[in-house]
């Protein structure tokens, strides 16, 4: 059986910073210049902005050139047109990106493990232009010093939320693989995969340093070589020998056995039925 807990990526540090303007990178053709930063501030500064911080690949300092540059903005009021809470433009040969985001709203995210697994590693990694009050800092240094272990009983109930919840998916995925329904099948097993891959991320607070090593971390957490691995890899379509969608359904359902399996301490009794009979449908079906 896969172990419950799994190793968890180490928080990056970075500086305290307060009203700061801050050149990036070492390479000319990656840099961010003063006068590139001022520009992009020039258009989005207004009263409700608390502060602006540059995250992703560019504050990593591990920008390509087809990076795009990162731009959060944390305002006190959101923009009314929901349009305009996120968007995109081009400047100077980059593709920027400009997202709007609630001061109070990102403090509670460090309080909840579904969202503090992505929004930890944002704000520890970012890089602040702009904190008119320091309390843009005063977030990033609780990033910094933020503890998964208090939110544990919240992941694990968040998990075991999960596995009882994609009980209906395995019944859709069972009934596309009886009825040689390709469709059904697959959007049956991309819905499964996906809600147990947040279980174990959550879980095992697994911090996601980039949406890019998402899928990385995870198998890293819980082991390359483990039958949960193999059977994820299978059921996304990763493994070659396992590309048609009767392959990809049976693999989704061996994950949810293991997943189950690996969960099994944390379901709680009310949840109990639904998890024995679905199992018992895979058994019987012959998916075991």
């Amino acid at each position: 059986m896969v172990s419950l807990r799994g190793g968890r990526s180490p928080t990056k540090q970075s500086p305290d910073a307060r009203r700061l303007l801050r050149p990036f990178g070492s390479r000319n053709d990656m840099s961010l210049s003063d006068s590139f930063i001022q520009s992009i501030l020039a258009t989005i500064d207004s009263p409700d902005v608390v502060g602006v911080g540059i995250v992703g690949s560019y504050a990593r300092g591990q920008e390509s050139k087809y990076s795009d540059v990162d731009f959060d903005i944390f305002v006190s009021k959101m923009p009314t047109n929901e349009s305009d809470r996120y968007t995109l433009k081009y400047l100077d040969g980059k593709l920027i990106s400009l997202k709007y985001i609630l001061f109070g709203d990102e403090g509670a995210a460090l309080k909840n493990p579904e969202r503090a697994i992505w929004a930890v590693p944002g704000l520890s990694g970012m890089r602040i232009v702009l904190d008119k009050g320091g309390s843009l800092a005063k977030l990033q240094k609780q990033a910094n010093e933020f503890d998964f272990a208090s939110l544990q009983p919240a992941a694990d109930k968040f998990a075991a939320e999960q596995v009882m919840g994609c009980a209906e998916e395995v019944h859709k995925i069972l009934s596309g693989l009886a009825r040689s329904h390709e469709s059904a099948v697959l959007y049956a097993t991309w819905g499964l995969v996906k809600e147990l891959l947040e279980a174990v991320s959550v879980q095992r607070g697994i911090l996601i340093v980039s949406e890019n090593r998402y899928f990385d971390l995870i198998q890293e957490s819980v082991g390359r070589d483990t039958k949960w691995v193999s059977a994820f890899r299978k059921a996304w379509g990763l493994d070659s020998n396992a590309s048609q969608y009767q392959q990809r359904g049976a693999a989704a359902l061996t994950l949810y056995r293991l997943t189950a399996a690996m969960f099994d301490e944390l379901i709680p009794d009310k949840y109990r039925e639904v998890l024995k009979n679905t199992l018992r449908l895979i058994k019987e079906a012959g998916y075991q």
